[in-house]
């Protein structure tokens, strides 16, 4: 999820929408407006029925966030800092900065989002059958009544115990609990989110190629990416306790090569990108350190104006996401730089330039130490 467009902010958090969300909005409005709503208000305009169709996605899609920040909240209020909530093709997702730091605090913050979806579902219901008649009320209590269907289903779904998913994050805490180990309980926990991934896989392609819908290849697909993250959660958390206590200074490069502040684009991209290799390097006005410029930078310039924009003028200003102090720790490090998306960090102490961090300088120091096995 590297192409996502901040909306706004909530509680101190981005609320960003993957572009990837409007392929499933569009999916659920042709699904809604040619399924549910024309068998239960079959003599509502098509128009009408799509219209309607928008507007319940978006609350489908407002639960899903309203979801994500019960488990955002919580989080918070435990010492997390969660550094956004991105909704994408598969629903939404809390971007955690640290892991929890006892089993009681996961299960609280797991357990939150099933909750919410399940009161979001009885209020839903409710309000189906209180409006269930009247003028209007037949248009929305059908709504109603799919927006609780689905809540009904999100908690559910995200019961099953299998990690990432809420309801491994439960059995994760579980197993934290009776193991005293994080590593192992999320290895067990992951092993679960693979095998109910492969599963769904199975079990959707076999439904489609025996004459099921396509949301049974939906649900195989779901499968896919349950693996996937299944996979890669417990990747991260090797590489979380990899890095775990390492200074930025043992990893940094001390000696930079730094790019001078009224150097053109062109002259940065001639002597300092292609010449040393590099996709990032400090700009430098005499012993002030201005900002980092990375190829991300200059790509954003037209290219025939390369030969009168300065490296001062392209490169973004420091600040706390291209900046690191030498003592912080190198997990803090990549995860900066992956949000980034920049590969580099100046490394800075006291407003002095103390050296520069790159992904593959990290990628290299955890390679070590799962090699040595320290």
């Amino acid at each position: 999820m590297t192409r996502a467009f901040r909306i706004g902010r909530i509680f101190g958090i981005d609320i960003e929408i993957d572009y990837t969300w409007f392929i499933i909005f569009f999916i659920l409005v042709i699904g809604l407006s040619t399924g549910w709503l024309a068998t239960y208000l079959p003599n509502v305009s098509v128009q009408l029925r799509w219209l309607i169709a928008a507007l319940t996605t978006i609350l489908f899609f407002t639960s899903v966030l309203l979801h994500e920040l019960s488990h955002s909240v919580v989080a918070l209020r435990s010492g997390i800092k969660i550094s956004g909530i991105t909704l994408f093709l598969f629903g939404g997702v809390s971007k955690m900065t640290d892991e929890p730091k006892s089993p009681g605090v996961e299960f609280r913050m797991a357990i939150a989002g099933p909750f919410m979806s399940l009161v979001l579902a009885v209020v839903f219901f409710a309000a189906a059958f209180l409006l269930r008649s009247g003028a209007g009320g037949v248009v929305f209590s059908t709504v109603f009544h799919w927006l609780g269907i689905v809540n009904g289903m999100l908690a559910a779904f995200n019961l099953l115990p299998g990690f990432p998913l809420d309801g491994g994050r439960i059995l994760r805490a579980g197993l934290w609990h009776w193991m005293a180990s994080l590593g192992d309980a999320t290895r067990i926990a992951s092993s679960f989110g693979q095998g109910i991934g492969l599963m769904m896989i199975v079990g959707g392609v076999f439904m489609f190629f025996t004459g099921g819908g396509f949301e049974w290849l939906w649900l195989a697909f779901i499968g896919w990416f349950l693996m996937q993250a299944a996979q890669q959660s417990y990747r991260q958390l090797v590489l979380r306790q990899a890095l775990s206590g390492v200074p930025v200074s043992a990893v940094m490069t001390e000696d930079v090569d730094v790019v001078p502040a009224d150097l053109t684009l062109d002259q940065v991209v001639q002597d300092f990108i292609m010449a040393r290799n590099h996709p990032a390097f400090p700009v430098q006005d005499g012993d002030e350190v201005l900002g980092l410029l990375c190829l991300n930078d200059i790509r954003s310039v037209p290219r025939e104006q390369w030969h009168r924009v300065t490296a001062r003028e392209t490169a973004p200003p420091l600040s706390e996401q291209n900046t690191i102090a030498p003592s912080s720790d190198a997990w803090e490090a990549l995860i900066r730089m992956s949000s980034e998306n920049c590969g580099r960090l100046v490394v800075v102490e006291d407003g002095r330039l103390r050296g520069i961090v790159s992904r593959t300088d990290i990628m290299r120091l955890m390679h070590h130490r799962l090699e040595l096995g320290i």
